[in-house]
């Protein structure tokens, strides 16, 4: 059964527009820097929202697998379109930092607050320790394709650097189409995903239209946003990493991070665990491989090459997202150890 938008909805979308219309107006009017970064970057976050409710209904009708696809797919669409714009900027450090802050926010911050809130409310929870740890090695081996390169920038052929970086990014999202493909012809399904859609879901062209009307924002938006990163800086004195590595992704991932912590509270943790290391797969495997390759369309040439500290960083989110998934248990305490991981990295990077 198909319905309308109801009042919440209505609401969210009708703020995403005087959002984005006042960001739009600010920045004609040459209005103070940090103020057009906070009206762009509500606008972003309110669009990104938008994206996730469309992609959330097209999967309602559309079936399990192609609707976590295209959750998976468009939640990243509001990061991949900021990086884009940053790195034809010149923005590298941002759109590096963004790439690194995606796979920590997603795999410390948003699973460590799933953890945290099922765990308050319903004590200890299990989830499958075999697809939890499947995630886990993928993400180990991104990880390695975003580490040899920063390894070689250090010890290897300066010459031969920016042709590792495209073997490597051509070889990652070769991985992620496998990755793909095996997730398509395996027979199962997140507990989540066979759950029965609801009843009532928006039709396929208005949850389509909204899709592609909040995707053409966002790149609008991103290109404001992205415009104000360099006053930003001087105006407010964050560096341009920590912009990138925390405001960027809680900025463009905004929509996914609520529906991870939200289902983890319903006690699904599988599906949480699905929406966390799943974005983070994409962003290591898709975005940042892929961003590789668009840069070649702009002035400025993206790498995979990695401050070391950001490599260290993913190597310890690994570590310990592999030590959890051992069990195949959460509980709340987990949560807060890996929030803490993610304050104390994002601490260190506040004070370079």
């Amino acid at each position: 059964m198909t319905r309308g938008l109801n009042r919440f909805e209505t609401i969210s979308v009708a703020a995403a527009v005087i959002f984005a219309v006042a960001a739009g107006v600010a920045a004609l009017a040459s209005a103070a820097n940090t103020l057009v970064f906070v009206v762009s970057a509500a606008a972003l976050l309110s669009l990104a929202w938008i994206v996730g409710m469309s992609t959330e209904q097209l999967a309602a009708s559309r079936g399990p697998k192609i609707g976590g696809v295209l959750n998976a797919t468009f939640g990243n669409a509001a990061e991949l379109i900021i990086t884009v714009f940053a790195v034809r900027a010149g923005q590298l450090a941002v759109a590096t930092a963004a790439i690194t802050g995606s796979i920590l926010g997603n795999t410390l911050l948003v699973l460590g607050a799933s953890f945290l809130a099922g765990g308050l409310r319903h004590g200890l929870l299990t989830f499958d320790r075999q697809v939890a740890g499947m995630n886990a090695s993928m993400l180990a081996l991104a990880v390695i394709g975003l580490g040899i390169p920063t390894l070689f920038g250090h010890v290897g052929n300066p010459a031969n650097e920016q042709a590792l970086s495209d073997i490597t990014a051509a070889v990652l999202l070769l991985l992620y189409v496998l990755m793909l493909i095996y997730y398509f012809r395996s027979s199962e399904v997140s507990s989540a995903a066979r759950q029965t859609p609801p009843s009532g879901h928006w039709s396929s062209p208005l949850a389509m239209a909204l899709l592609a009307a909040s995707t053409v924002a966002v790149a609008v938006m991103a290109d404001v946003f992205v415009g104000t990163l360099d006053g930003v800086v001087v105006d407010l004195g964050i560096s341009a990493v920590f912009l990138g590595l925390i405001i960027v992704p809680l900025v463009g991932n905004i929509a996914e991070n609520i529906v991870g912590i939200k289902v983890a509270y319903e006690g699904d943790m599988d599906f949480s665990m699905l929406v966390s290391l799943g974005s983070s797969l994409q962003i290591a495997l898709g975005v940042g491989p892929l961003l590789v390759f668009l840069s070649l369309l702009t002035p400025h040439h993206f790498d995979l090459q990695f401050p070391v500290i950001q490599v260290v960083a993913l190597v310890a989110t690994v570590v310990i997202t592999a030590l959890i998934a051992v069990d195949g248990e959460s509980n709340w305490l987990e949560g807060a150890q890996l929030i803490a991981v993610y304050a104390i990295i994002a601490t260190a990077v506040w004070y370079l």
